[in-house]
């Protein structure tokens, strides 16, 4: 007869599941949830953004730590929801060019490579 006793084997694979799920979808959307607000954060006057509804604009006011105003075009402004902010679009606003700017200039600086000469036995 067996008992009716706690099992640890019948848990595993719920246990196994949980952390697949976390290393596949919990922590990559946690990840991206704070790239997100670093980017609403980092918002300044003369960025070109891209809204949520697709609209581009470039920041021309913050309003509030939660509003903004960006400019559709020539005299078209609008008043946004930070969050709404998609993306940057790069290569806009000071920050971003040096930002950018040392990035590629740490990519061309490749550390220097050593010389090898091979010598032939005789």
């Amino acid at each position: 007869m067996e008992s009716a006793g706690f099992n640890i084997a019948s848990f595993l694979p719920f246990i196994l599941i949980f952390v697949l799920m976390y290393f596949l979808i919990i922590r990559p959307q946690n990840k991206k949830a704070k790239e997100h607000q670093a980017l609403v954060q980092s918002l300044a006057k003369g960025d070109k953004v891209i809204m949520n509804g697709g609209l581009i604009g470039t920041v021309t006011k913050i309003i509030s730590d939660t509003e903004l105003q960006i400019e559709l075009e020539e005299g078209a402004k609008a008043r946004v929801v930070r969050s709404m902010v998609a993306s940057l679009i790069k290569g806009t606003g000071t920050e971003q060019t040096k930002a950018s700017a040392e990035k590629v200039a740490a990519k061309k600086t490749l550390p220097a490579r050593k010389k090898t000469t091979v010598k032939k036995k005789k």
